[in-house]
């Protein structure tokens, strides 16, 4: 993991919001019920073909971490208010899910700014890309 930003810090830092301070400054706020659907262990992701076991409805609105603990110099093993105890979630995939779901409240991880975003999604060509749902994809 050389040269990759690694948690100085994480706690709870609302009802619903569990925070964590990377070496790099960049401050990341995920939603615990969000944060809980995205578990990868072979409980709820299907080891051989990477399917979704877990249905996100299977997940309750108050479902909350109870513990978290380091795993190694790699990751956090999280105990949930639900019972399951199984997810580990690496650093890296805490920081794809960073953005992944929007969240840092930091430093931007990108310079060039929204106005890049826009230009960005314009040549992609905007849009979902489906064909059917009208928002001229």
């Amino acid at each position: 993991m050389s040269g990759n930003p690694l948690p100085v810090e994480i706690k709870q830092s609302g009802a619903r919001e569990l925070r964590i301070v990377w070496s790099d400054g960049l401050v990341s706020d995920f939603d615990v019920v969000e944060l809980r659907r995205s578990c990868r262990c072979a409980n709820c992701v299907d080891e051989l073909t990477g399917a979704q076991i877990l249905h996100p409805s299977q997940v309750a609105e108050d479902v909350r971490p109870q513990t978290i603990r380091q795993v190694g110099n790699y990751a956090f093993q999280v105990n949930w208010s639900d019972g399951h105890t199984s997810g580990i979630f690496t650093f890296d995939y805490l920081r794809q899910l960073t953005e992944t779901f929007n969240t840092p409240s930091g430093p931007p991880a990108d310079e060039a700014g929204p106005a890049a975003d826009a230009e960005e999604n314009e040549q992609a060509g905007g849009g979902c890309s489906a064909s059917d749902c009208g928002c001229g994809g």
